[in-house]
């Protein structure tokens, strides 16, 4: 049981509940930084598709270092974005599950043809929002 004026922080991935039986205010936030950036990132590119690819254009402008992290962690999982799943699976007409598996074993091999495919989707899932 809590009393007037106490704070209550529930830190982040853990399950909670709140039941206000009384008048409250409540005031939430969550929270990425450097040092938790990498789990934020695999739950955020899962759990928010569109969201992610939006919050990645931004972290491209503003948090340059985050944004290169970002990609190598995207590369390294072989995880493709939720904008590039569907521009991919509109080139092949097709359920893209078996396509990006075939596509991320060919371009890991070659290392100037994925920078130059990530780049292109970039500027891809830029312009489809536009």
């Amino acid at each position: 049981m809590f009393y007037v004026g106490e704070t209550v922080f529930v830190p982040g991935g853990w399950w909670h509940a709140v039941v206000n039986v009384d008048n409250t205010m409540a005031v939430t936030q969550n929270f990425v930084s450097y040092t938790n950036f990498e789990t934020v990132w695999r739950t955020l590119r899962v759990e928010r598709k569109k969201f992610s690819c939006k919050f990645l254009d931004k972290l491209k402008e503003a948090h340059p270092v985050l944004y290169e992290k970002a990609i190598k962690m995207n590369k390294e999982d072989n995880f493709v974005m939720y904008y590039d799943r569907k521009l991919l699976e509109k080139r092949y007409g097709k359920e893209l599950d078996d396509v990006v598996m075939k596509k991320r074993k060919g371009s890991s091999t070659n290392s100037s043809s994925s920078s130059s495919s990530s780049s292109s989707s970039s500027e891809s899932r830029s312009g489809s929002e536009k």
